[in-house]
């Protein structure tokens, strides 16, 4: 039976939402999570983990004792990510010194040649543990300064060669295209931004380049969500919260305030202090979340025949032609298992009235254009729409000397015909600027 009024009213669920409940009723707050089906939060960064995410979230499980996440790793699969242009296949995902041998051979500029031989004289298992200490140094300062207003400067450490790619990955992604003349380099960054924050940029932040870089080395790990979602509702419940898998079918606003809402299940109204919405954006409500940058939506291609499985596909791909990359169509994502495709994704500009079946003949092209060069086989297929999206920041020009703190918000609030809606707080993928999920996990305590 659901209390009529509650402190924290949760909307969206996935394991960020679940984490946030449970903190919240360690603080004595009565806690509500409304699995809402409008309010997905599924993202490429939240279900494919590198070494980073998971030592915030080992930490998260330790300080706030959740004894699932203090045990995440047994919730992990190994998983794949690949980053494909018309001039280069990127794929990691294993081992740092295997992942750092693929980035040197698609981009041989980043270190001078008479210091390869170092490289390759490189044992794994020194230059994997040094890799990962240095992966885990970064992670704790990260932290660290995510506990105060102002950013940190990071520098590697270790031999000189791997100093000098470290420099010269930020400075060649970073690079303008009025000066190199050559899209390979911003193709890279277009693709990594998207995998590993959802937005797409055109420039690192100074603070940003150490993310980007060890996040690109480091193993690749598919989170199996549906196990661990599971174990953390039963604790939320155990701990006195209350879960409820419904629709939200009126919202109550009054003076610009939250006053309640009312679910399709009946169970009478239920007013709250405050709402935190944990999805990207919702469709078929009255109100929307107000960004200053462009939002670009998906449709997705899946098999009519999906295996009926809780263990999600572990490899991503995701592909981008170096001409669109200013475009409305500006990359595409192939997610697959065992060389069998889970679903091909296609974005398109979030505009008033905008439909995916507008994009249906788009994505069908696209797909079955993509299907003669990658290794997936065209089978019976479906078309729909999915809800996740992509902030675009390409337009975003930051002339900074000082590096930003690490939670620094994006103003993104949610409104009702123009206005702001106090009580309603959005906590979804795109609440911070920069770090996508490290972030979010450094955060997620809020107030």
């Amino acid at each position: 039976m659901l209390k009529n009024r509650y402190q924290e009213i949760l909307v969206g669920l996935n394991i960020m939402s679940l984490v946030r409940g449970i903190i919240s009723l360690r603080r004595k707050r009565t806690t509500l999570l409304i699995d809402d089906e409008r309010f997905k939060a599924q993202s490429y960064p939240q279900n494919f983990l590198s070494e980073l995410e998971v030592l915030s979230l080992l930490r998260l499980g330790k300080t706030q004792e959740i004894p699932e996440l203090a045990d995440l790793r047994q919730f992990l699969s190994p998983g794949t990510l690949e980053f494909s242009t018309s001039h280069f296949r990127l794929k990691t995902g294993g081992s740092p010194l295997e992942n750092l041998k693929e980035l040197l051979r698609k981009f041989p500029e980043l270190i001078e040649e008479s210091d390869l031989d170092q490289v390759y004289g490189e044992t794994p298992e020194n230059f994997d543990r040094f890799f990962l200490e240095e992966l885990a140094r970064f992670e704790n300062l990260s932290f660290e300064a995510s506990l105060r207003p102002k950013g940190f400067r990071f520098d590697i450490q270790g031999p000189k060669w791997l100093q000098t790619v470290f420099t010269r990955f930020g400075e060649r992604l970073n690079r303008e295209y009025s000066l190199s003349q050559d899209l390979t380099a911003p193709a890279l960054l277009h693709l990594l931004s998207v995998a590993f924050e959802e937005k797409m940029k055109t420039r690192m932040a100074p603070e940003e380049i150490p993310f980007y870089f060890f996040r690109l080395l480091s193993p690749v790990y598919r989170l199996q969500d549906f196990f661990l979602t599971t174990q953390l509702k039963r604790r939320l419940t155990l701990m006195g919260g209350d879960y409820k898998e419904s629709q939200v079918q009126f919202w109550q606003m009054h003076e610009k305030k939250f006053e309640n809402l009312l679910l399709a299940s009946f169970e009478g109204v239920i007013s709250g202090d405050r709402v935190l919405f944990f999805s990207h954006l919702p469709v078929e409500v009255p109100f929307t979340v107000n960004s200053p940058f462009p939002l670009l939506r998906k449709t997705q291609i899946t098999p009519v025949k999906r295996p009926v499985s809780p263990f999600p596909a572990t490899s991503l791909t995701f592909l981008a032609d170096e001409d669109d990359l200013g475009g409305e169509d500006p990359y595409r994502v192939l997610l697959t298992e065992n060389g069998e495709m889970a679903a091909y994704e296609w974005p398109y500009p979030e505009l008033p009235g905008s439909k995916p079946n507008f994009y249906r003949e788009g994505t069908q092209k696209s797909f079955e254009k993509d299907a003669e060069t990658l290794p997936f086989e065209i089978k019976d297929w479906q078309f729909g729409g999915i809800q996740n999206v992509t902030l675009d920041m390409r337009s975003l020009r930051e002339q900074r000397k000082t590096e930003a703190a690490v939670l620094t918000r994006l103003p993104l609030q949610i409104g009702l015909s123009g206005s702001i809606i106090e009580g309603f707080e959005y906590w979804g993928p795109f609440r911070y600027k920069s770090f996508g999920l490290l972030a979010v996990s450094y955060g997620i305590e809020g107030l």
